[in-house]
This record gives C-alpha cells, sequence and structure tokens, in this order.
C-alpha cells in the first residue's frame, strides 16, 4: 500500500536561478549546516547529465507520534537522494527524489519538476508516492510522512530564500512573497 503526495511551491526566482542553487555543491554544505543533528552531504556529483545529491540525515524524534516512538526508537535517520537533470530549453528542468528511512521500512520516492511561471517566478513541484511497509502501523506512518513533505518543501524553501539574498541573487524583499502563488 502507498499514498500519492503532490506538493507545488512558488518561489519568486526564475526557474535557472533556483536550478542553479539546487545543483550547486555550496547550497547543498549549507544546507545540511542548516539542518544540524548530525546531518551530513555524502555525496555531491555534477556530470553533463546529471546532478546527485546524496544526505544522511537525523530526523527529529518529536515529530513522530507518541504511539509509533515506541517502534523507531529515540532517533530516526534517513538517506535523501536528490537528482537533476540540465536545464531544457524551455527552462524547465526534471528531476527525482528519494528518501529512505533507516530501521523503519518508510520511503518517499517521486518525480521533481522545476517550471517557470513568469518572468522571475517558477513553480517546484514534487509527485510521488510514500510506502511503508511495516504491519499495522504502516498506514500511520505514510500519513505521517505525507504530513511532512508539506512542511519539509516549506523549510527547504525557507532556506533556499534565505541562501539566494545572502547571495544576493534575488532583493531581500523577495522572500516575503506568497509561498504559493
Amino acid at each position: 500500500m502507498s499514498l500519492s503526495v503532490e506538493q507545488c511551491t512558488a518561489y519568486p526566482c526564475s526557474a535557472a536561478r533556483l536550478h542553479a542553487t539546487l545543483t550547486d555543491a555550496e547550497y547543498w554544505s549549507d544546507r545540511v549546516r542548516d539542518l544540524g543533528s548530525g546531518s551530513r552531504v555524502v555525496r555531491h556529483e555534477v556530470t553533463s547529465t546529471l546532478t546527485v545529491s546524496e544526505v544522511d540525515q537525523t530526523l527529529d524524534p518529536a515529530a513522530v507520534p507518541k504511539s509509533l516512538r515506541r517502534l523507531v526508537g529515540s532517533t530516526m535517520s534517513a538517506r535523501c537522494l536528490e537528482r537533476w537533470q540540465p536545464l531544457r530549453s524551455d527552462g524547465s528542468a526534471v528531476g527525482d527524489y528519494r528518501l529512505v528511512t533507516a530501521g523503519v521500512p518508510v520511503i518517499l520516492a517521486g518525480d521533481l519538476e522545476l517550471r517557470p511561471t513568469g518572468t522571475d517566478r517558477c513553480a517546484l513541484i514534487f509527485r510521488g508516492t510514500v510506502e511503508a511497509t511495516m504491519p499495522v502501523v504502516g498506514p500511520a506512518l505514510e500519513k505521517m510522512m505525507a504530513g511532512d513533505v508539506e512542511r519539509g518543501f516549506e523549510a527547504e524553501r525557507e532556506f533556499t530564500m534565505r541562501w539566494l539574498v545572502a547571495q544576493g541573487t534575488v532583493p531581500p524583499t523577495a522572500s516575503v512573497q506568497s509561498r504559493h502563488d
């Protein structure tokens, strides 16, 4: 059994700018540092056809419902893999994302699309599934992880906007624009 998930996050910058950011090694290093809790970049590899960013992440055990904590323990970790193809001629890009938790059989996986939506505006779209193969509690874990997708993309957007402003690539006022235009 799996649960479908879709998330669309608006950014007040061009798709080319966001793509350059999401494929930048310094961005990933800073992003992981912002996550804290022992998270680390395992791999960041750029070729002419694909950029791969792989991160080991410690997850906040407080985010796990109390009823499930006894099953997953006091700490949870995950390996995240994000891959992007180069920008296409229309200014869009596609990629994929996969998060696999350690110790708990939960996988979040799907396709990423970066789509221009106007001058200096774009949308990052995730379409995927959450699958938890643990008997009895699997559906509860899937719902928990599905709810975390929106929070995760919002946290990513907040960090990315701070990073873009710090890099001087978007004005500080851009970070207060609507998240879901």
